[in-house]
Protein backbone atom coordinates (compact mmCIF):
# COMPACT_ATOMS: atom_id res chain seq x y z
CA UNK A 1 0.00 0.00 0.00
CA UNK A 2 1.33 3.37 -0.91
CA UNK A 3 2.13 5.75 1.41
CA UNK A 4 -0.47 8.13 2.52
CA UNK A 5 0.60 11.28 1.85
CA UNK A 6 -0.96 14.40 0.78
CA UNK A 7 -0.38 15.57 -2.51
CA UNK A 8 2.39 18.69 -2.74
CA UNK A 9 0.54 22.26 -2.61
CA UNK A 10 -1.71 23.01 -5.71
CA UNK A 11 -0.35 25.44 -8.11
CA UNK A 12 -2.19 28.98 -8.32
CA UNK A 13 -3.60 27.57 -11.53
CA UNK A 14 -5.03 24.40 -9.79
CA UNK A 15 -6.77 26.71 -7.32
CA UNK A 16 -8.50 28.65 -9.82
CA UNK A 17 -9.56 25.69 -12.15
CA UNK A 18 -10.51 24.11 -8.19
CA UNK A 19 -12.38 27.45 -7.65
CA UNK A 20 -14.33 27.72 -10.89
CA UNK A 21 -15.37 23.75 -10.04
CA UNK A 22 -16.46 24.41 -6.91
CA UNK A 23 -18.94 27.15 -8.22
CA UNK A 24 -20.05 25.34 -10.67
CA UNK A 25 -21.01 22.56 -8.32
CA UNK A 26 -23.04 25.23 -5.92
CA UNK A 27 -24.84 26.38 -9.03
CA UNK A 28 -26.19 22.31 -9.37
CA UNK A 29 -24.39 21.19 -12.06
CA UNK A 30 -24.06 17.26 -11.44
CA UNK A 31 -20.68 16.82 -13.40
CA UNK A 32 -18.66 19.43 -11.50
CA UNK A 33 -19.49 17.85 -7.86
CA UNK A 34 -19.23 14.55 -9.35
CA UNK A 35 -15.90 15.99 -10.58
CA UNK A 36 -14.96 17.17 -7.07
CA UNK A 37 -15.62 14.09 -5.07
CA UNK A 38 -13.84 12.50 -7.18
CA UNK A 39 -10.62 14.49 -6.79
CA UNK A 40 -10.76 13.79 -2.88
CA UNK A 41 -12.59 10.22 -2.89
CA UNK A 42 -9.08 8.43 -1.78
CA UNK A 43 -8.57 11.51 0.85
CA UNK A 44 -11.61 10.98 2.13
CA UNK A 45 -11.55 7.23 2.32
CA UNK A 46 -7.68 6.97 3.63
CA UNK A 47 -8.99 9.48 7.07
CA UNK A 48 -11.91 7.41 7.80
CA UNK A 49 -10.48 4.52 7.58
CA UNK A 50 -7.25 6.05 9.77
CA UNK A 51 -9.63 6.44 12.57
CA UNK A 52 -12.36 4.09 12.60
CA UNK A 53 -9.72 1.29 11.48
CA UNK A 54 -12.42 -0.69 9.95
CA UNK A 55 -12.52 -1.09 5.76
CA UNK A 56 -16.32 -1.52 5.74
CA UNK A 57 -16.70 1.14 8.66
CA UNK A 58 -14.72 3.49 6.96
CA UNK A 59 -16.16 2.70 3.22
CA UNK A 60 -19.72 4.22 5.44
CA UNK A 61 -17.99 7.13 6.66
CA UNK A 62 -17.01 8.42 3.17
CA UNK A 63 -20.35 7.91 2.19
CA UNK A 64 -21.85 9.65 4.34
CA UNK A 65 -18.91 12.40 4.05
CA UNK A 66 -19.43 12.64 0.25
CA UNK A 67 -23.10 12.89 0.92
CA UNK A 68 -22.48 15.73 3.14
CA UNK A 69 -20.09 17.64 0.78
CA UNK A 70 -22.94 17.44 -2.63
CA UNK A 71 -25.43 18.31 0.47
CA UNK A 72 -23.53 20.95 1.67
CA UNK A 73 -21.23 22.39 -0.68
CA UNK A 74 -23.38 25.89 -1.48
CA UNK A 75 -21.70 26.51 1.58
CA UNK A 76 -18.36 26.06 1.17
CA UNK A 77 -17.00 29.94 1.23
CA UNK A 78 -13.54 29.71 0.46
CA UNK A 79 -12.26 30.40 3.55
CA UNK A 80 -10.02 27.64 3.88
CA UNK A 81 -9.32 25.19 1.08
CA UNK A 82 -11.46 22.87 -0.31
CA UNK A 83 -9.78 19.90 1.13
CA UNK A 84 -9.36 21.28 4.80
CA UNK A 85 -13.19 22.16 4.51
CA UNK A 86 -13.74 18.12 3.15
CA UNK A 87 -11.29 17.02 6.09
CA UNK A 88 -13.02 18.63 9.09
CA UNK A 89 -15.90 16.95 7.43
CA UNK A 90 -14.38 13.87 7.15
CA UNK A 91 -12.79 13.98 10.53
CA UNK A 92 -16.17 15.06 12.08
CA UNK A 93 -18.21 11.57 10.55
CA UNK A 94 -15.07 9.38 11.26
CA UNK A 95 -15.09 10.49 15.22
CA UNK A 96 -18.53 10.23 15.39
CA UNK A 97 -18.99 6.85 13.71
CA UNK A 98 -16.18 5.94 15.74
CA UNK A 99 -17.78 6.86 18.95
CA UNK A 100 -20.98 4.91 17.92
CA UNK A 101 -18.78 1.87 17.60
CA UNK A 102 -15.83 0.72 19.64
CA UNK A 103 -15.44 -2.45 18.54
CA UNK A 104 -12.63 -1.84 15.81
CA UNK A 105 -9.19 -2.55 17.24
CA UNK A 106 -6.89 -2.86 13.98
CA UNK A 107 -4.88 0.33 12.51
CA UNK A 108 -5.23 -1.07 8.75
CA UNK A 109 -2.68 1.13 7.05
CA UNK A 110 0.82 -0.64 6.23
CA UNK A 111 3.23 1.79 5.63
CA UNK A 112 5.59 3.85 8.52
CA UNK A 113 4.82 7.73 9.22
CA UNK A 114 7.96 9.83 9.81
CA UNK A 115 8.23 8.53 13.71
CA UNK A 116 10.90 5.82 12.98
CA UNK A 117 14.29 6.23 11.25
CA UNK A 118 15.24 3.18 8.77
CA UNK A 119 18.71 3.03 9.56
CA UNK A 120 20.94 2.21 12.84
CA UNK A 121 23.85 5.04 13.66
CA UNK A 122 26.20 3.65 11.51
CA UNK A 123 24.13 3.92 8.24
CA UNK A 124 23.15 0.19 8.11
CA UNK A 125 19.39 -0.57 7.13
CA UNK A 126 17.76 -1.77 10.74
CA UNK A 127 16.98 -5.48 11.11
CA UNK A 128 13.33 -4.93 10.85
CA UNK A 129 13.96 -2.97 7.39
CA UNK A 130 14.99 -6.43 6.14
CA UNK A 131 13.63 -9.66 8.01
CA UNK A 132 9.58 -9.96 6.89
CA UNK A 133 8.78 -11.29 9.90
CA UNK A 134 10.18 -8.63 12.24
CA UNK A 135 8.80 -6.03 10.11
CA UNK A 136 5.11 -7.06 10.31
CA UNK A 137 5.89 -7.52 14.38
CA UNK A 138 7.32 -3.71 14.39
CA UNK A 139 4.34 -2.11 12.88
CA UNK A 140 1.98 -4.29 14.71
CA UNK A 141 3.49 -2.30 17.88
CA UNK A 142 3.89 0.76 16.28
CA UNK A 143 -0.04 0.57 14.97
CA UNK A 144 -0.82 -0.49 18.29
CA UNK A 145 0.69 2.12 20.21
CA UNK A 146 -1.00 4.87 17.75
CA UNK A 147 -4.46 3.18 18.70
CA UNK A 148 -4.05 3.16 22.21
CA UNK A 149 -4.09 6.93 22.65
CA UNK A 150 -6.79 9.24 23.05
CA UNK A 151 -8.82 10.93 19.97
CA UNK A 152 -7.64 14.40 19.98
CA UNK A 153 -3.27 12.84 20.11
CA UNK A 154 -4.10 10.37 17.75
CA UNK A 155 -6.13 12.83 15.02
CA UNK A 156 -3.74 14.98 15.14
CA UNK A 157 -0.87 12.43 14.52
CA UNK A 158 -2.56 10.82 11.82
CA UNK A 159 -3.46 14.14 10.05
CA UNK A 160 0.60 15.65 10.49
CA UNK A 161 2.39 12.40 9.84
CA UNK A 162 0.43 9.99 8.11
CA UNK A 163 -1.66 11.75 5.95
CA UNK A 164 1.03 14.99 5.79
CA UNK A 165 -1.11 17.71 6.27
CA UNK A 166 1.06 21.03 7.55
CA UNK A 167 0.69 22.00 10.50
CA UNK A 168 -1.59 25.03 9.24
CA UNK A 169 -4.49 22.98 7.13
CA UNK A 170 -4.01 19.85 10.31
CA UNK A 171 -5.23 22.99 12.74
CA UNK A 172 -7.62 24.45 10.70
CA UNK A 173 -8.81 20.93 9.90
CA UNK A 174 -9.31 20.61 13.67
CA UNK A 175 -10.36 23.54 14.59
CA UNK A 176 -6.94 24.20 16.95
CA UNK A 177 -5.00 27.26 17.12
CA UNK A 178 -1.36 26.54 15.86
CA UNK A 179 0.49 26.09 19.22
CA UNK A 180 -1.83 23.99 20.58
CA UNK A 181 -1.77 21.83 17.61
CA UNK A 182 1.90 21.40 18.12
CA UNK A 183 1.68 20.54 21.63
CA UNK A 184 -1.03 17.64 21.20
CA UNK A 185 1.56 16.17 17.97
CA UNK A 186 4.66 16.76 20.47
CA UNK A 187 2.46 14.63 23.17
CA UNK A 188 1.55 12.21 20.69
CA UNK A 189 5.11 11.51 19.51
CA UNK A 190 6.47 11.74 23.19
CA UNK A 191 3.91 9.05 24.23
CA UNK A 192 4.49 6.86 21.38
CA UNK A 193 8.15 6.85 22.25
CA UNK A 194 7.68 5.94 25.73
CA UNK A 195 5.67 3.16 24.55
CA UNK A 196 7.27 1.56 22.49
CA UNK A 197 10.58 2.44 23.95
CA UNK A 198 10.98 -1.31 25.13
CA UNK A 199 10.74 -2.37 22.16
CA UNK A 200 13.90 -1.20 21.01
CA UNK A 201 16.54 -2.46 22.73
CA UNK A 202 19.77 -4.15 22.02
CA UNK A 203 19.77 -7.14 19.81
CA UNK A 204 22.04 -10.32 20.26
CA UNK A 205 24.02 -8.92 17.82
CA UNK A 206 24.33 -5.52 19.73
CA UNK A 207 22.30 -3.43 16.97
CA UNK A 208 19.10 -1.82 17.64
CA UNK A 209 15.57 -2.20 16.30
CA UNK A 210 14.37 0.76 13.81
CA UNK A 211 14.76 3.85 16.85
CA UNK A 212 12.07 6.63 17.22
CA UNK A 213 12.67 9.80 15.13
CA UNK A 214 13.06 12.77 16.92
Amino acid sequence: MPNPKISKTPTPAQRRAERALVIRAQQGETTAIEALLHQHRGRIERLANSIVKNPMDAEEVAQDVMMAVTHKIDRFRGDASLSTWIHRIAINAALMHRRRDKSSTIISMEDAPPIVERQDMTGQPRRSAADPMLRKEFWDKVWGAVDDLDDKYRTVFILRDVEGLSTEDAATALGLKIPALKSRLHRARLALRQRLEHYFEADAEGLREPALAA
